[in-house]
């Protein structure tokens, strides 16, 4: 009777140290889940944070523009335009043979045309504006937009023309000349004569109208346009260069 009672004794104990081994296993078992979660939680949670930090960007405020002629510029027998919009479809006078006939002139709104009725002019170019840069006698010139015909617009003298060479270098600042900045700035230089009292049709522009610039700090872009040695040297475009800053 002894022998069955410790026996009992025995079998008792190794039940619950058994039942113990199988709760600790359990629980174990469920540490080792809980810690697999949280690992994969942090990769998720740190992953998507690089992620964040990565689509940062900055955006700037200032277009510096940088445009070499053939020649030393001549600011007493040309004009020299930078026509920016937020258009990607804007319009600009173009050389011949590819000017309108209505409206063939690249004159300042407000200015009245030789040829072709002043509506014509607002209706296929300055319509589709957001501004300008005109380098003349008095220097670098911005004209900010929207262009009405009968209002005159706005004016700032950004900076003289310090130097005769054949680089034109000069900056504005892009808040200054849109309401709201674009994501895409659409620009294109044209180069002008300019008689008394006759017609002033373009002579050069960059190989396209269709060029832009990303608003992002950085963004740079520039254009080769080829020679052109029937045109005066102060008038033929070969390199521009535009940075934002």
């Amino acid at each position: 009777m002894k022998f069955q009672d410790t026996r009992n004794k025995v079998q008792t104990i190794f039940n619950i140290q058994t039942s113990n081994i199988k709760i600790f296993e359990n629980w174990k078992l469920k540490f080792v889940i809980c810690l697999y979660l949280v690992f994969c939680f942090l990769i998720i949670f740190t992953s998507g944070c690089a992620k964040t930090v990565t689509q940062l960007v900055t955006y700037g405020d200032e277009m510096v523009v940088e445009v070499t002629l053939r020649g030393n510029v001549d600011i007493g027998a040309n004009r020299y335009f930078l026509i920016v919009s937020s258009d990607p479809a804007y319009k600009v006078p173009l050389p011949a043979p590819d000017y309108l006939e209505d409206a063939p002139e690249l004159i300042e709104p407000g200015d009245t045309p030789s040829i072709g009725s002043v509506e014509a002019y607002y209706t296929n170019f300055y319509n589709t504006w957001s501004g300008y840069v005109i380098l003349d006698p008095s220097g670098f010139t911005m004209v900010k937009g929207p262009f009405v015909v009968g209002t005159t617009p706005t004016r700032e003298v950004l900076s003289s023309l310090t130097e005769i060479s054949s680089i034109l270098t000069f900056s504005f600042r892009l808040g200054r000349m849109f309401a709201t900045v674009p994501d895409q700035v659409y620009f294109d230089f044209v180069t002008v004569p300019w008689p008394d009292g006759n017609i002033k049709i373009p002579t050069d522009h960059l190989p396209s109208s269709n060029n832009y610039i990303l608003k992002i700090s950085g963004s740079l872009v520039t254009i080769d346009d080829e020679t052109d040695l029937d045109l005066e040297a102060s008038e033929d475009i070969v390199n521009c260069r535009v940075e934002i800053q």
